[in-house]
């Protein structure tokens, strides 16, 4: 097939880099590791780091050059902290070459899933290289997979060539993202579902405009992407595209702004006529659902986000926002999902704490909409927002509640406890599509139950060892597999030196 041929080429390329080259430093920051995060959110809030940094992956381009400038600077204790962290695990990005090992087992596979989740499955076993040259950097990384949702047992997710061009970032490969600034979810982008194998062109450092024009929008990152989808859908083979907009107009206050799209495939028009028309937004013509779908050279999504920071007494604390609509009205997201969080983070002698309360909405319109159940729903693209049985989005999928407590707890020899509260409305409609394709991967029933997760991780030397306990309070069906009661699960990550 095709796609096994993309595949094999792409493993080639990324072979061939990394027999090549001289040490440079790593392409960008991925997303997943919540400690990383934590730390350079508190860079971010101090305004040490003052490129955006809620579109994941981050360019390590632009806080590297933020932690340059930091030399002679004086911070609190924490600050330091968090400035070493970054300092250390930039450090580790740089080497020439990281070698590591990774194989967990969990009683189900993980059907909710947040920023920190690094593993898809029941059970995982993979290996990873990355390289780093002057100009390039490359990863290669092989995954099994036993019994896999998708029923695709061997992987190649994660793995990536990158170049420089300039100031820009052009790579291709299986890249997780993962847009906005919520922690349990993101309504637009998160990695949730796998990677998609795509090509992308994302800015290297996000230095402001010179001129005064556009000067006053501060430092800029703008990320662009196309991705390949699977042959296993209503609609074979059709294009993700991607193009993500953030700025810091001030120090505290972060601007995003999101646009993707599903457009081609199979039986659809893939000329650049329907690329400009979905591009400008030359569609929904008609006065009718019917008419407007099949007018619509494309599946969209918009989004708008933020995040504002300020400090409370002796926190840093944050405020965010994430909108994402599945039409345009007069340009702008309508008939919208919605997300709402604040989060605080603060140290206590050896232990730094972050609290968040989040909230997600994953119903397009209001309840009593004329089309419920609509989100990451099309008329054409019947598959729906999704790529491999998960959501492209937010995990708990379409017409959905939750209500997220959250705190994860850091400390100085890098061990961490992490635990979740989570009250879930799931298809609240109790409805689904009964096409054959699309609708949510949860069972057509509505759930109201409570999650709760809790997890420990600790670092003896070069391996990383965590273990994790959850409960669900009512059944949940997910992909028709049944999650329910308690369940448990143990990672080995080892990495070589």
């Amino acid at each position: 097939m095709a796609t096994d041929r993309t595949a094999r080429v792409f493993l080639s390329i990324v072979c061939a880099c990394a027999l090549t080259g001289n040490a440079g430093a790593a392409p960008w920051i991925d997303p997943g590791d919540e400690q990383l995060r934590h730390h350079i959110e508190v860079l971010a809030d101090a305004g040490v780091i003052r490129s955006p940094i809620t579109t994941w992956p981050i360019m390590w381009g632009a806080v590297s050059r933020d932690l340059e400038h930091a030399k002679d600077q004086s911070f609190d204790d924490a600050t330091l902290w968090s400035l070493a962290y970054v300092r250390f695990a930039l450090n580790r990005a740089s080497e020439t070459l990281n070698l590591t090992a990774y194989a967990g087992g969990r009683s189900d596979a993980a059907a909710i899933a947040d920023f920190g989740n690094d593993q898809r499955e029941q059970n995982e076993a993979r290996g990873e290289a990355d390289w780093v040259g002057e100009q390039l950097a490359a990863r290669l990384r092989l995954a099994w997979v036993p019994d896999a949702t998708d029923g695709k047992d061997y992987r190649y997710d994660g793995s990536y060539v990158a170049g420089l061009l300039g100031n820009w970032s052009l790579s291709a490969g299986a890249i997780d993202r993962w847009w906005g600034p919520g922690w349990q979810s993101s309504l637009n982008l998160s990695t949730s579902a796998r990677p998609v194998n795509s090509v992308q062109l994302q800015r290297n450092f996000s230095d402001p405009f010179e001129t005064p024009w556009l000067s006053w929008i501060g430092p800029w990152t703008l990320t662009l992407f196309a991705g390949q989808l699977e042959s296993e859908r209503a609609v074979p083979d059709a294009k993700l595209l991607g193009a993500r907009l953030a700025f810091k107009p001030f120090s505290s206050l972060e601007l995003g702004f999101a646009r993707n799209a599903q457009w081609g495939g199979e039986g659809r028009p893939q000329d650049l006529d329907s690329l400009w028309d979905m591009m400008v937004g030359n569609d929904n013509a008609g006065d009718d659902d019917i008419d407007r779908e099949t007018n619509e050279p494309g599946n969209q999504l918009g989004a708008v986000d933020l995040r504002w920071s300020f400090p409370l007494l002796q926190t840093r604390s944050a405020f965010y926002l994430q909108y994402t609509g599945e039409d345009e009205s007069n340009g702008f997201p309508s008939r919208g999902m919605d997300l709402a969080g604040i989060e605080t983070a603060f140290a206590s002698r050896d232990l730094f704490h972050r609290f968040a309360l989040e909230y997600v909405n994953s119903t397009a319109g209001a309840h009593n909409d004329p089309r419920p159940n609509m989100a990451y729903e099309h008329g054409i693209y019947l598959s729906g927002y999704r790529y491999r049985s998960r959501p492209i989005g937010a995990s708990f999928d379409n017409d959905t509640r939750a209500l997220t407590l959250m705190g994860d707890h850091y400390f100085t020899d890098g061990d961490q406890i992490s635990w979740r509260i989570i009250q879930i409305a799931l298809n609240r409609d109790g409805t689904n599509r009964e096409n054959g394709w699309g609708g949510s991967v949860f069972a057509a029933e509505a759930v109201d139950t409570l999650l709760l997760q809790a997890s420990y991780s600790i670092v003896i030397k070069n391996f990383k060892i965590s273990t994790s306990v959850y409960n669900v309070g009512k059944e949940i069906i997910w992909n028709d597999e049944s999650i329910n009661g308690t369940g448990a699960g143990l990672a080995v990550e080892y990495r070589f030196q």
